[in-house]
This record gives C-alpha cells, sequence and structure tokens, in this order.
C-alpha cells in the first residue's frame, strides 16, 4: 500500500500530502513531466514466445 491515500484525520500526516501522493503515483505510472521532446523516446522492447 505504497501509493494509497493519506488518511485526512491521521495526526502524523504531513501538510503536502496531496503533493506527495500526486508526486509518487506519477513516479508508479512512468508518468514524465518534462516538456522535451527527445527524452520521450521509447525504449526499446524485446517480445518473445516460448514454446
Amino acid at each position: 500500500m505504497n501509493y494509497a491515500k493519506p488518511r485526512p484525520l491521521d495526526p502524523c500526516r504531513p501538510a503536502d500530502a496531496d503533493e506527495i501522493l500526486a508526486e509518487r503515483l506519477g513516479q508508479a505510472l512512468g508518468e514524465d513531466e518534462s516538456d522535451d521532446e527527445d527524452s520521450k523516446e521509447d525504449e526499446p522492447v524485446v517480445l518473445g514466445v516460448f514454446r
């Protein structure tokens, strides 16, 4: 549950919990916030079938 939404009434909740959640979700989903077109190249993918 690393990416679960923090409880709103938890006294240990950091003040910027929503920002932390958005950042972690972006990392988990592989979203990149940079607008540089060169950095958006697809990584090579290898597919194979075993029989």
